[in-house]
């Protein structure tokens, strides 16, 4: 994944990311983390937010460190979809079993897929989404695209829509109880005075990534220039559902001004 784009899922290798757990005895963090952690958060009814550990964007010997964060969502007939799982833990599952039952899993973009398999192998009967680049690459046998006949069951609690800009697609979701649009890299609001260190700091900012624009990175923004109409058509939807908040899975989310964030974000003229 390129530089700026940060998402969460610990992929190992040159230009990935390995996980790196914030406050663990041989690890500072590099991002101060937003608390609580590992505890699910009401952000609104029938919507939590889990922060996760600190993941590490490595490349060309720089490593960049990123939060994480999963929404839970309790559908209509009581169950749970779990949006980008951060990594599992027998106390998480115990605190989200607290919530309901777990019913859908999902990844929803090309990256965020790494924890998944833990997930699915913890609950056996829930559905597995993926965006369509993941599909490959998660090893889950059930595992089936966003988009498809099974995806489709949310529709009484979550409208979604599909952008592919080429090597990068994410589906974005909206909450329509609570009005809630839930993105995750396609818009991320670092917040560079919770960075330790002056040239992280510096990279957050040279990325794109920094608030308070709360826009995508850099090579979000490169990738679009091939698929312009397709991130048009994506923004086009973001602001017809008219959301009244902006749940992110990377930094500060927008609990107010969700369409003038989302405007902002990608410079769209009023």
């Amino acid at each position: 994944m390129p530089i700026g784009s940060f998402g969460p899922d610990g992929h190992d290798g040159d230009g990935r990311k390995g996980e790196r757990m914030a406050g663990t005895s041989d690890v500072s963090p590099g991002y101060r983390p937003y608390e609580p952690q590992l505890v699910p958060v009401i952000r609104a009814d029938n919507l939590w937010t889990v922060e996760g550990p600190e993941v590490a964007y490595r490349l060309t010997g720089l490593t960049i460190p990123c939060p994480t964060r999963m929404t839970v969502i309790r559908l209509g007939d009581g169950t749970l979809c779990l949006h980008s799982p951060i990594s599992m833990s027998d106390d998480i599952c115990r605190l989200v079993d607290d919530i309901g039952k777990v019913s859908v899993l999902i990844a929803p973009n090309s990256y965020h897929y790494v924890h998944l398999k833990a997930w699915a192998d913890k609950y056996r009967s829930a559905d597995v989404l993926c965006s369509p680049g993941a599909i490959a690459k998660v090893g889950i046998d059930r595992a089936v695209p966003l988009g498809s006949d099974v995806s489709k069951r949310l529709a009484n609690d979550l409208d979604q829509y599909q952008i592919d800009l080429g090597e990068f697609t994410e589906t974005i979701f909206f909450h329509r109880v609570t009005r809630t649009l839930i993105v995750t890299d396609l818009m991320q609001n670092f917040e560079s005075s919770r960075a330790a260190g002056l040239f992280t700091r510096f990279l957050l900012v040279a990325g794109g990534a920094a608030g308070p624009n709360g826009r995508p990175s850099i090579e979000i923004r490169l990738a679009a220039r091939k698929h312009r109409d397709a991130l048009r058509k994506g923004v086009q939807q973001m602001l017809a559902w008219q959301p009244s908040r902006i749940i992110l899975s990377h930094g500060l989310c927008f609990e107010e001004n969700a369409v003038a964030e989302i405007r902002r974000a990608f410079a769209v003229r009023s």
